[in-house]
């Protein structure tokens, strides 16, 4: 087969530009192709050379145990198209452990003529749990001796194992672990479980894995925490489950640390290997690497002990049978919790922690000491059991080989027989369609009187056809046996893999089915439905649940009484207290008294079918830890259901670092608060103290200045009178313009709104800032509408507010220059004042500085000034309900614009 890929390679070019099997092109597509028989592989693509190895041998001969060959062989035989293609379900693992796997099949020519079945896997490949049929590998060679199995040949975990377990902890504030419960202890075992008492340093560096020490930082900080993933070691195993590690600090009552408490999800459908490296000393019991289908190295869980060092040479369906009775054994003991189970005393921890899965396999007594009986003829034992002898292998000259088409007769007179033959359910042992052994409960159902004459038709004829062996009895109309009469008797079937006389095969028991309550079976097929979209819907609460319990806010269900019916998995850890603990309660326990009246008022709004149960805007209120304690959070509820049993939900969030964060914008306000009040006081002590003596100042140097008592003997004595008397004019000016600013600010300022004529107003600024203008040759322009609808204004402070800004356009514009007043109604309905310059201009960096307080721009260092026009403009412009924008570019002038709302235009 060494230079056959080619051939098929060429042959799936040409399919793939049929659109039915376009996904040959595409790579990764797992690809098989069969003889017209089923009974050989001759091909795989890449992606499918796993499963090329689990299927067939070196030679491409198909394993026996596979159960697809008959349908392979029905496809090849011209059930499959040779144009388009048939989607087929085929169980593809010989260990019947994966589920089936949809493939598209097509028949096709090879360049010689040699008709082929084609087959393209839909969709990802599962995992194969079984074995292909290579031989054992030799202990001579080192390579083989040590091989490890690949990561598709992985056993299954145990039955009934839930793939998400939950568990609460709480630790001290120094992270001492104080309570776990048992759910960590189902997830990793016992011993991996036994943390209390330690700190999670001393966890992580034991028996869990914390990347780059994400946890120990969060602990360190004192933050909430959610998902945040571990790696725990699983007890006895080289393996490790990711657990999402969610947490909380609890404070008390003065925000002193009391601890921490939360809750874990551990993964266990994603169990990984734990990377433990090579020791110096490994020899073939070390991990090996071996091929895993595509360069992949797998890793066996855990060195195997030098005493099992020869079982490394066992053939692969050996090894493959022990790990499966390893499994039927861990399923008996879980299920073996009924009447009939052995009595052991287990300790409390391990009570504890043990699954109780015995409502999930929904097996009676009778059939779970049938399945006991069966495990222990076939090797497998329960804890605390002595291995019983394995009675039900028959000698070995009683069974013939592979491909024998005689039915030989099943082995008589073992006493494992005997037992089986005692069990109330019928019991058949077969390899293939062959018939190996039938017990007399079977028998007397089918009406034959030994084994080996029911042997003779084989699996096919006890059914009818070999479709049970493909796994399809839940498809379509339920199985039936035939009789030797030839009756047809409806039975349900369930299967699994066993060993017999040394080598895999296959186990059903039989039962007969229940009586039909109508002739046309329409009562059984409601049934049917109804139990299915029953399982859909356990299905969908299961993973409502899941979603309920991983979300960080707590999740109350409340009867209409306001008792707590259930909690998630973040409320108990929110408040401390189990499910178990609080059920019936109610949700006054859980909060502090102060919260009860605004608990019980806010559900007894959402009673009320008024207008109340409406407004849901949540309310405030502190929770009461079990620590100790209270946390503030802010709960909201709702109605879920409104049928004659009302419930409602209470959903409650930690709201702590929001108080801390309240708690600090406070406090800012109350220090600005304090810092303007200061700073008015300040200015009203300047006014008073400075106000006066400038005053007499001034009034004494204008009484000198008209010489009302006297003449002036020396000309430069009036020239430093001028001098003094416009100093003092501007510390008054200086003076009012810090006055009318703080005033501004502090909210304290008196304004009169009236409704003001802004043109008007405009127009006699201007008028009064002509003269000033024309010393400087400046060219000013004015341009008003003649409908300009009236603002509501203070008009003292508006004159101010168009002196200010004129008279600085003024001041920074070169003669020749112009300024342009203009007054203007926006299309969103705004009054618009601006001023256009063509001067210096301004960047953005020198408009900020401008507008505060002192700041003087290094251009106008010549133009004198306070620095306070600008700011006090801006504060006055605010005060009246509008917005100052300016924009400006250097050396091509500036732009300042103050806008009214619509809200304060008056309609004309």
């Amino acid at each position: 087969m060494t230079d056959a890929p080619n051939r098929f390679e060429r042959l799936l070019a040409r399919l793939a530009a049929d659109p039915a099997l376009a996904s040959l092109a595409r790579p990764g597509t797992a690809v098989l192709v069969w003889d017209e028989s089923g009974s050989r592989l001759l091909w795989a693509s890449p992606a499918a050379a796993g499963l090329r190895r689990a299927l067939a041998d070196e030679t491409g001969a198909v394993s026996p145990l596979l159960r697809a060959r008959h349908r392979l062989r029905a496809l090849g035989g011209g059930l499959a198209p040779r144009t388009g293609t048939r989607l087929e379900r085929l169980r593809l693992d010989p260990a019947g452990l994966s589920p089936p796997v949809t493939c598209a099949c097509r028949l096709a020519d090879l360049e010689g003529g040699e008709t082929v079945l084609v087959t393209v896997a839909i969709g990802p490949i599962p995992k194969i749990y079984g074995l292909g049929a290579s031989p054992a590998p030799s202990l001579s060679d080192p390579a083989q001796a040590g091989a490890e199995p690949s990561v598709g040949e992985r056993p299954l975990p145990a039955p009934g194992r839930r793939s998400l377990i939950r568990f609460v902890w709480r630790c001290d504030p120094a992270t001492r672990f104080l309570e776990v419960s048992p759910g960590l202890a189902e997830a990793v075992g016992p011993e991996a479980s036994r943390i209390v008492g330690l700190t999670w340093d001393e966890v992580a560096g034991s028996v869990a894995e914390d990347p780059a020490g994400e946890v120990a930082a969060l602990f360190a900080r004192r933050e909430t925490w959610s998902g945040r993933t571990v790696f725990w070691n699983i007890d006895g195993s080289g393996r490790q489950v990711p657990v999402d590690w969610a947490g909380m600090p609890v404070f008390g009552p003065g925000r002193e640390l009391l601890g921490f408490r939360g809750f874990g999800l551990a993964r266990m459908d994603a169990v990984r290997e734990r990377a433990v490296p090579a020791s110096p000393d490994e020899g073939a019991n070390g991990p090996v690497p071996t091929d895993g289908g595509e360069g992949e190295t797998a890793r066996d869980p855990q060195p195997l002990p030098s005493t099992t060092r020869a079982e490394d040479a066992q053939a692969p369906d050996e090894r493959l049978f022990e790990r499966l009775r390893e499994t039927v054994a861990a399923t008996l003991a879980e299920i073996g919790t009924g009447e009939n189970a052995p009595q052991t005393d287990p300790s409390p921890r391990d009570a504890a922690s043990s699954p109780r899965p015995e409502a999930a396999t929904g097996l009676s007594n009778a059939e779970r000491n049938a399945f006991r009986e069966i495990a222990r003829a076939l090797g497998a034992r329960f804890d605390g059991e002595e291995p019983p002898r394995d009675h039900a292998k028959a000698p070995a000259d009683e069974v013939r080989p592979d491909g024998d088409e005689a039915a030989p007769a099943p082995p008589t007179g073992a006493e494992g027989d005997r037992v089986l033959d005692r069990l109330p359910i019928g019991v058949l042992v077969h390899r293939g369609e062959e018939i190996l052994f039938a017990n007399r409960c079977l028998l007397d159902l089918t009406g034959f009187e030994t084994g080996a004459a029911l042997a003779k038709g084989g699996v096919a004829g006890l059914f009818g056809d070999s479709s049970i062996l493909e796994g399809r009895e839940g498809e379509g109309a339920p199985p039936a046996v035939t009789t030797r009469q030839g009756e047809r008797i409806p039975v349900e079937v369930r299967q699994a893999e066993a060993e017999w006389a040394g080598a895999p095969a296959g186990l059903m028991t039989i039962r007969k089915a229940r009586e039909p309550m109508s002739r046309d079976g329409e009562t059984d097929r409601r049934l049917s439905l109804m139990e299915a979209e029953l399982r859909q819907r356990e299905s969908r609460v299961h993973e409502l649940e899941s979603i309920l319990d991983t979300a960080t806010d707590g999740v109350i269900v409340l009867d209409e009484t306001g008792r707590i019916v259930s909690l998630n998995r973040s409320a108990e850890a929110l408040f401390g207290y189990d499910q178990s603990e609080v059920a019936g309660d109610a949700i006054t326990v859980l909060l502090s008294p102060e919260s009860h009246i605004v608990a019980l008022d806010y559900l007894e709004s959402l009673r009320s079918p008024g207008v109340q149960s409406l407004l849901n805007d949540g309310r405030e209120v502190q929770g009461r830890v079990r620590q100790g304690g209270t946390i503030p959070l802010f709960m909201t509820m709702g109605r879920v259901h409104d049928g004659p049993v009302r419930k409602f939900c209470a959903v409650l969030r930690d709201i702590t670092a929001f108080k801390k964060a309240e708690g600090e914008l406070v406090g800012a306000k109350r220090a600005a608060e304090e810092a303007s009040a200061q700073k008015s006081d300040l200015l009203a002590k300047i006014s008073h103290e400075i106000r006066t003596p400038l005053n007499a100042i001034l009034g004494f140097a204008e009484v000198m200045l008209e010489e009302r008592f006297g003449p002036v003997g020396n000309d430069r004595y009036k020239e430093y009178l001028k001098d003094i008397h416009a100093s003092g004019a501007h510390v008054i000016s200086l003076v009012n313009d810090l006055l009318d600013l703080a005033k501004v600010e502090a909210g304290r300022m008196e304004l009169a709104f009236t409704s003001v004529s802004l043109n008007e107003l405009v127009l006699a600024c201007v008028a009064l800032l002509q003269p000033q203008a024309a010393r400087e040759r400046i060219v000013m322009r004015t341009s008003f509408p003649a409908k300009l609808p009236p603002v509501v204004a203070d008009e003292r402070s508006m004159r101010q507010i168009v002196l200010n800004l004129v008279s600085n356009a003024i001041k920074f514009t070169d003669a020749g220059g112009q300024v342009i007043v203009s007054t203007a109604l926006t299309d969103r309905g705004e009054v618009a004042f601006r001023v256009r310059d063509t001067g210096i201009g301004m960047t953005e960096k020198e408009i900020q500085a401008a507008l505060e307080p002192f700041r003087q721009l290094a251009t106008a260092r010549r133009r004198g000034g306070t620095g306070l026009g600008l700011p006090l403009t801006k504060a006055l412009v605010e005060a009246n309900r509008g917005a100052l924008q300016i924009s400006s570019s250097p050396n091509e002038g500036t732009l300042v614009e103050v806008l009214f709302p619509p809200t304060r235009v008056l309609a004309g």
